[in-house]
């Protein structure tokens, strides 16, 4: 523990020290990348963003319940919404422009690519956090010997959980590129932060499979065949009928210019 640092602020404090390092990065190596290779460098950034900052919820959720977790997330989106430009940190936008839009393209790969690096250094970003021990909560997450995972119901019910939500953010996410910018940013924001705190309970609330697997692949309480179905499966056949829904609605040829 840190002697004068009060335990219940600990986790909103690494929320805000990782925002600050990670946008200071994000601004030195988009800076000097090569523009055939921004893109993966943002997914990269944004992933381990993303993924590290639902990891400090978990513990904002622990101490604070629905209230620290539902205003930290809210901040936060706020936040990605205004800085992360084309970078995604979620492989439901690149797989589904696989089937409905040019196919597995470079831009597709780099993305894909990105984001699986950024999940994959997760682990080692949180766990050097946590080593400080902070507060009682970073303590037990790192000298855990199992992390917990995020199923709490049958696979097949968590699938379905997993795809409503991710559907809902989909076709949220496409609708809103054709609506004011505020309103756009406000909206995705409030249903992101209201979907996730619908699922919480059940099974974690990801509806993105990199976030899940960055987070809970291998911890007590799924096998590996739960986590595939429910954070891959479910999330994936749910952002595939959400585009298929904004494709109803907008024809194709308007859905290729996105």
């Amino acid at each position: 523990m840190i002697e004068g640092l009060p335990p219940t602020c600990v986790p909103y404090l690494v929320l805000l020290f990782n925002t600050i390092v990670l946008h200071a990065l994000r601004k030195v190596f988009l800076r000097f990348t090569p523009s055939s290779l921004q893109i993966c460098v943002a997914e990269i950034i944004a992933t381990l963003e993303l993924c590290c900052a639902c990891a400090e919820l978990g513990v904002a959720y622990e101490i604070h319940g629905y209230l620290g977790l539902g205003l930290g997330l809210l901040a936060l989106c706020f936040w990605w919404c205004s800085i992360w430009g084309d970078a995604e940190a979620c492989p439901c936008g690149p797989f589904e422009e696989c089937i409905f839009g040019s196919g597995l393209d470079a831009e597709v790969g780099k993305k894909l690519f990105g984001q699986a690096i950024g999940g994959a250094v997760t682990s080692l970003w949180i766990n050097y956090i946590w080593s400080f021990h902070m507060n009682e909560e970073h303590e037990a997450l790192h000298t855990a010997a199992e992390c917990q995972a995020g199923l709490q119901v049958h696979m097949l019910y968590g699938a379905i959980i997993e795809g409503i939500i991710t559907l809902i953010s989909r076709v949220v996410a496409l609708e809103s590129m054709y609506w004011n910018p505020e309103i756009s940013l406000s909206t995705n924001s409030i249903v992101t932060t209201v979907l996730v705190l619908a699922a919480t309970s059940t099974t974690g609330g990801f509806f993105n499979p990199v976030l899940a697997t960055a987070l809970t692949l291998g911890c007590e309480g799924n096998t590996v065949v739960e986590h595939i179905v429910v954070y891959w499966v479910g999330c994936l056949i749910g952002g595939f009928i959400g585009r298929y829904i904004f494709h109803l609605r907008h024809g194709y040829s308007r859905l290729k210019e996105d």
